[in-house]
């Protein structure tokens, strides 16, 4: 009997991993249901991996298929694993660029100058201790906070339009916009920055529509009860949110895609997709770029560490012009709920 339930187990996890490779390649405005399958991708990565040693150790079939699918879906298993392990050197000249989401910043206090300026001087020493960046793309920042940052850690060059998301940089930035979506308080900006005499780059500060649906999710999974009917309340709300926000999503990147296309510069995309890398979102603002994570990243890629681990849904992607030196996320939940992306760059 025990037998018979994990082979059913064993067919209910490939098929649900056959629909999570799918979801790259359909748009979540027609099947929104279809994207939980690519978010839940990390968790089936682990089952396939479990049953395939269970099924190993037993010597059966399964096990192969197990491992099939596994390496059918290579591709897929890249972009939350990093497995370069080559030790670059990173030239002095390499410009080095960070992407971090700072909406946890102030831990949900009460917020005084006093509390502001301890937690920027804390945050500007961990950033000293980990790359100093020449270009540093934030979001869900407040006003106070990023010039307060900017003068502490001596960037003279920033650019924001009041919409959380943020640019500092120690570079020229010689024109900036952003890139309009409707009925949202997400937002996408962009600079043109001079990071040397003849190399002028385009970087774009990215924040896709937000779930907002940690609290409930939090809520579910810690104090959840099946047989509450509270429960699958809060179950269905978070499943209709999420599958309403990356029905928007699908469409702010369609915009960023067409907006990146009339730029004649060479691009630099940073922030925070709010997707995964097994989702339609990301299958499309990264085609033709690389994934900075993919080409130079060792181990998980989590850049989210809230109430669903293993996510990552943070990224620098650049150009093929570009050369990705080093890439590495920070496993710091001090500042925020997400981890901060570091990468050097020869542009």
């Amino acid at each position: 009997m025990l037998k018979y339930i994990v082979q059913v187990m064993s067919a209910v996890v490939i098929c649900c991993t056959m629909l999570a490779y799918l979801c790259p390649y359909v748009n979540p405005a027609r099947f929104s249901w279809l994207s939980f399958f690519g978010t839940a991708f990390p968790w089936l990565l682990l089952a396939n991996l479990t049953l395939f040693g269970v099924w190993a150790w037993r010597g059966s079939r399964f096990a192969f298929y197990h491992l099939a699918i596994l390496l059918l879906g290579w591709q897929h298993i890249t972009g939350f694993i990093g497995f370069d392990f080559g030790k670059d050197a990173v030239p002095e000249n390499a410009v080095t660029v960070t992407t971090h989401n700072l909406g946890g910043i102030y831990q949900g206090r009460q917020v005084t100058d006093a509390w502001r300026e301890k937690r920027v001087a804390a945050y500007a020493g961990f950033l000293q201790e980990n790359g100093f960046p020449d270009i540093l793309c934030t979001q869900e920042t407040s006003g106070k906070f990023y010039h307060l940052l900017a003068e502490k850690m001596g960037y003279p060059h920033m650019f924001n339009l009041k919409k959380g998301t943020v640019i500092l940089s120690r570079f020229p930035i010689l024109a900036g916009g952003d890139v309009p979506y409707e009925n949202t308080t997400n937002s996408t900006l962009w600079a043109d920055i001079k990071v040397a005499e003849k190399k002028v780059v385009r970087v774009y500060n990215v924040h896709l529509q937000s779930n907002r649906v940690t609290k409930t999710t939090a809520k579910v999974i810690e104090k959840g009860d099946l047989d509450e009917e509270e429960t699958w309340q809060d179950i269905g709300f978070v499943l209709g949110r999420v599958g309403s926000a990356t029905s928007l999503r699908a469409e702010q990147a369609q915009k960023l895609r067409e907006h990146i296309a009339a730029c004649k510069l060479p691009v630099i995309i940073c922030g925070d997709f709010n997707d995964t890398p097994n989702s339609y979102v990301y299958s499309l603002l990264s085609e033709g770029f690389h994934d900075t994570f993919r080409q130079k990243a060792l181990g998980l890629g989590t850049t989210f560490g809230g109430a669903m681990p293993l996510l990552r849904i943070d990224y620098i992607l650049t150009e093929k012009s570009i050369t990705t030196f080093s890439c590495r996320s920070v496993r710091e939940d001090d500042f925020s709920d997400h981890y901060p992306v570091f990468v050097a760059l020869g542009i």
